[in-house]
């Protein structure tokens, strides 16, 4: 069964409009030229005191001792700069019968954390890349690379995975974006996958209680107030699919981090499918997601339920896509190329980007561009995360919030003790994935060995007593011959 995330229409943002002014019933009555000129100078104090002073700072201020030390000279006074008594009188008479006060709009700062999951191999790092390119990253000016990090490595140290964008002013919403995208290790090249998931769950866990400390395990604002205010909280989880094939362990993992945060499921390498193969293979997956338990041997085991996000339908519709193209299938690439077709960019009213480049795959029977729509979605995703349509990202953080109010009410049963909320968290995909932990492993083979071992033990003190039950008898029967014969 699939739980489908919400997603409704942006919220209403307290931008503050221009001042609304009602037209008077009458003309504004005009004042006589004397008066004006004789209340000039009363309008000129009355300005004076409302901008700001540049006069000198006072004798005993750090700026004016600061500048005697040093021998300077002070500074001219300089006279500010007066409104004229015509502009005094339009903002009077605009104050006059304005219907709301007006008040500069104030910045708030919002969190988007991103993370990125899946199996090895499947472009990862190289999708961050490129769905960053436009952007400037502030951590190291560069996109942490993870295609070789280990898991012992990530765990020791999770910033050096972690790519942090220069924050973006949203004026109209009265927002400023801070968005990062966590990059993590792929499933694989640790057999262990038990102790892949728990560092997993327990990275997603922890990064909530660095939010709990932060706001003092405060939850008491509903969610249109705290929408955004988790820094640490990851905000949704990226998963890459392999294509052609839904892994049973894809399922499984999915399962268990959809509880802690919402999944938006990624086909990987599209371009190894052709439009048939990603058509079907779509519907597939949507199926398995839907239903995985029909898909994943788990008799007696936990049952598993995946969590995806679910974009709006008319956010879709807007940017060209139907429900039948999820999930969304992209293709990525290192090698770039420059765009310096003048004409073409014109027509995209890219005429003041300088020296745009774009990510291409070079192939001997021709090329394929990831931002061209008919050869990837990634343009799409790249537009709903962190574009032009990205109001999806109130749902996700309203829904993050009410996560992390659950980790809130799980962490103070616990004792705020997170390596039992971890262990909680665990047991739903972890008994599906014990058979590969070596150390029960080990120990239910030796186990074996030992069965085994008595058995054989058993089976040899049977056999010596057979063997002495058959000897016995073929004495017992010659005695009888002999007895017969006298």
């Amino acid at each position: 069964m699939i739980t489908k995330g919400s997603d409704r229409a942006v919220k209403s943002s307290p931008v503050v409009s221009k001042t609304a002014v009602a037209a008077p019933t009458g003309p504004i009555p005009k004042a006589p030229a004397p008066a004006a000129t004789k209340a000039a100078p009363a309008a000129t104090n009355i300005a004076a005191a409302a901008v700001t002073s540049s006069a000198p700072p006072s004798p005993g201020s750090p700026a004016a001792l600061k500048r005697k030390l040093m021998g300077a000279t002070p500074e001219p006074a300089v006279a500010p700069e007066v409104p004229s008594a015509i502009h005094l009188r339009r903002e009077d008479a605009a104050a006059a019968w304005q219907s709301r006060p007006r008040m500069p709009s104030r910045l708030m700062d919002t969190y988007v954390n991103f993370m990125v999951l899946g199996e090895s191999g499947l472009g990862k790092t190289t999708f961050i890349k490129n769905l960053t390119s436009s952007f400037k990253v502030v951590n190291g000016g560069r996109v942490q690379d993870g295609s070789s990090t280990t898991l012992s490595q990530f765990q020791a140290d999770p910033e050096s995975l972690r790519t942090v964008l220069e924050s973006m002013d949203i004026p109209e919403s009265s927002r400023r974006l801070m968005i990062s995208i966590q990059d993590m290790p792929g499933w694989g090249d640790d057999i262990n996958l038990m102790r892949y998931l728990r560092i997993i769950t327990s990275f997603l866990l922890e990064q909530r209680a660095k939010d709990y400390e932060k706001l003092a395990g405060g939850r008491a604002l509903d969610e249109t107030a705290m929408c955004g205010q988790l820094q640490h909280s990851i905000t949704a989880c990226l998963y890459f699919i392999p294509p052609h094939r839904v892994k049973k362990i894809d399922l499984v993992l999915m399962a268990a981090i959809s509880q802690l945060v919402t999944i938006i499921p990624v086909i990987g390498k599209s371009d190894s499918m052709t439009e048939m193969e990603l058509a079907t293979y779509r519907s597939e997956v949507l199926n398995m997601l839907h239903t995985p338990n029909k898909f994943v041997a788990a008799r007696n085991l936990p049952q598993l339920e995946v969590s995806i996000f679910n974009f709006a339908e008319t956010i879709l519709t807007d940017l060209g896509m139907q429900k039948s193209q999820l999930p969304i299938a992209i293709v990525t690439s290192r090698e770039a190329e420059p765009c310096d077709d003048p004409a073409f960019l014109s027509s995209l009213g890219l005429d003041e980007v300088t020296n745009p480049t774009q990510p291409v795959r070079q192939y001997r029977w021709g090329a394929v561009y990831p931002l061209n729509r008919s050869h990837s979605d990634l343009i799409v995703l790249k537009r709903l995360l962190l574009g032009d349509r990205v109001e999806s990202l109130y749902a996700m953080l309203d829904d993050s919030y009410s996560r992390y109010m659950a980790f809130c009410n799980a962490f103070e049963e616990s004792g705020k003790q997170l390596q039992m909320v971890v262990q909680d968290a665990c047991q739903v995909g972890g008994p599906h994935l014990e058979y590969d932990d070596y150390a029960k492993a080990k120990v239910a083979l030796d186990s074996a060995k030992a069965a085994m071992s008595t058995l054989s033990e058993e089976n040899r003190i049977l056999a010596e007593r057979l063997a002495a039950a058959e000897k016995e008898k073929k004495q017992l029967m010659e005695r009888l011959r002999g007895s017969t014969a006298n």
